[in-house]
């Protein structure tokens, strides 16, 4: 990712689809990489599943990626 994708340490997402529930831009847990094919949340229970999309948006001025939903599974206890 350029530097113009991380806001003070932190990486920001966009997310396209998924549970109406998740918020659609997202700030990523520090050491998560936001620049791979694929993105795992965890949100109530279930692990969502979100692939990068070529596409990106400006958000506050920020050029951010956009990933897709793809899937979800439960997470295992």
């Amino acid at each position: 990712m350029t530097g113009g994708d991380a806001v003070r340490g932190s990486q920001w997402v966009v997310l396209s689809g998924g549970p109406p529930e998740l918020p659609r831009v997202q700030r990523l847990p520090e050491g998560t990489v936001a620049d791979a094919a694929r993105l795992i949340l965890a949100f109530y229970g279930r692990h969502q599943r979100f692939v990068r999309t070529a596409e990106t948006e400006l958000v506050e001025g920020r050029t951010v990626p956009v990933f897709r939903f793809d899937y979800s599974t439960k997470i295992a206890e």
